[in-house]
């Protein structure tokens, strides 16, 4: 009877054991690009500190998202740039239901970036890459380039044409060091399509 109660015990202890570590798997999945301070879309559109919105929505188990999770966690220009946005990791189950943001198709991952009231602006994309799948990224150097055209775009003040001053000094704290290959081809396969999930 002993024998069988420590059995029960045990075998119950594991199991919740294994319930933890796959949520603190997942948590560590989620937030595995270091030194990035990541927030939530209530924060950064009613925060004090008004930033446009950087969006990323991914899956825990694309091998093409943590691909590009892992290049970004390389890139020292992506982390330094990404301080002059609020970050939104959309992961798994968080991803947003509305339309608007699968303007080419309901692929992953996903980049999109928003002014800082929320409103999506579809004219920054990854221009290198494939043009059935805009927002698809497959590496940082991708990422920085629209990052940069999205820093030209709201950072400049539209009724004097002043930009931003510590942007331009970032050029000068990191090297650009941009892969020549940035181009995607439209035979690539690696966005990988998740319209039924």
């Amino acid at each position: 009877m002993l024998s069988s109660r420590y059995f029960l015990f045990t075998l119950t202890l594991s199991v919740l054991l294994e319930l933890k570590a796959t949520d603190t798997d997942e948590e560590i999945n989620k937030n595995d690009i270091s030194k990035i301070e990541w927030t939530d879309m209530d924060h950064a559109l009613n925060g004090e500190i008004v930033k446009p919105i950087f969006v990323f929505i991914h899956k825990s188990w694309c091998q093409a998202c943590i691909n590009l999770k892992s290049s970004l966690d390389q890139s020292l220009k992506f982390k330094e740039l990404s301080e002059l946005f609020h970050m939104i990791n959309y992961q798994d189950d968080e991803e947003p239901k509305d339309k608007i943001y699968t303007p080419d198709g309901n692929y992953i991952p996903r980049i999109f970036f928003l002014n800082s009231s929320g409103g999506l602006h579809y004219d920054i994309y990854n221009e290198n890459g494939n043009s059935k799948y805009k927002y698809f990224y497959s590496n940082a150097n991708q990422v920085v380039r629209s990052m940069e055209k999205a820093i030209e775009t709201f950072y400049t003040n539209e009724e004097n044409n002043d930009e931003i001053t510590d942007y331009e000094n970032l050029e000068d704290d990191y090297e650009s060091g941009l892969d020549e290959d940035l181009s995607l081809s439209d035979d690539d396969e690696s966005a990988f399509l998740h319209e039924d999930l």
